[in-house]
């Protein structure tokens, strides 16, 4: 393991020294490894959110392209859109969850 040396604002040490001091962490390497974990996890989560993101964007866009979409044109429409939709997900949702039996 390689030691590091860094700099923390006052609020940061304050914040370190708390964590030590209520005995969740046993020193200031412990605090800060804990950090970059979660940090490092909340990267990783970021970039798979991205990627779904990016994905159902692209699907629009092809969608668009081959004209696969619905213009929706005032409250009414959209209104008729939403219960479609709606009913289109309850279906799916008992599809899936399939017969219930005793």
């Amino acid at each position: 393991m390689s030691g590091r040396n860094f700099s923390l604002t006052n609020h940061l040490s304050d914040f370190v020294d708390r964590e030590v001091v209520s005995g969740r962490h046993q020193n200031a390497s412990e605090v800060v490894r804990e950090a970059l974990r979660r940090y490092e996890d909340e990267l990783a989560a970021e970039k798979a959110s991205l990627a779904v993101i990016e994905r159902i964007a692209a699907e629009g866009i092809s969608a668009i392209e081959n004209g696969d979409f619905t213009v929706v044109d005032g409250k009414d429409a959209s209104q008729a859109l939403l219960e479609r939709l709606n009913a289109r997900a309850i279906a799916r949702k008992i599809h899936a969850s399939g017969p219930k039996y005793g």
